[in-house]
């Protein structure tokens, strides 16, 4: 089971990309911290970030707001990108693959 503190982190960290402006749909928490035994202190937060915003092209500076803002809520929290499309379709990525197979939706 997930830490609560790492649930709540994830769920401010969401509330302040919406703020900015980034259609947020959820977030999937997936990797170590999603695994028994858990994680200790130096643990990243593996995140996708699903959102309509990722499904055109989007730019290095979009990346950069991400990080920029975990580096502002929780610098555990590692984001990666994907467009709500491709969360729904995508049968090629192995990281989407793990994560709708032992990743946990967070909701804001």
């Amino acid at each position: 089971m997930v830490e609560e503190s790492i649930i709540m982190s994830v769920k401010k960290y969401l509330t302040e990309l919406i703020k900015l402006g980034i259609p947020v749909q959820h977030g999937i928490l997936f990797g170590s911290c999603t695994q028994k035994p858990g994680t200790d202190r130096w643990s990243d937060i593996d995140l996708l970030v699903v959102s309509s915003r990722y499904d055109e092209k989007y730019s290095r500076e979009d990346i950069n707001l991400l990080w920029r803002t975990a580096a502002r809520t929780d610098n555990r929290i590692e984001p990666v990108p994907v467009g709500l499309k491709r969360w729904k379709t995508d049968d090629e990525s192995t990281i989407i693959e793990v994560a709708r197979r032992e990743g946990i939706e967070i909701n804001v």
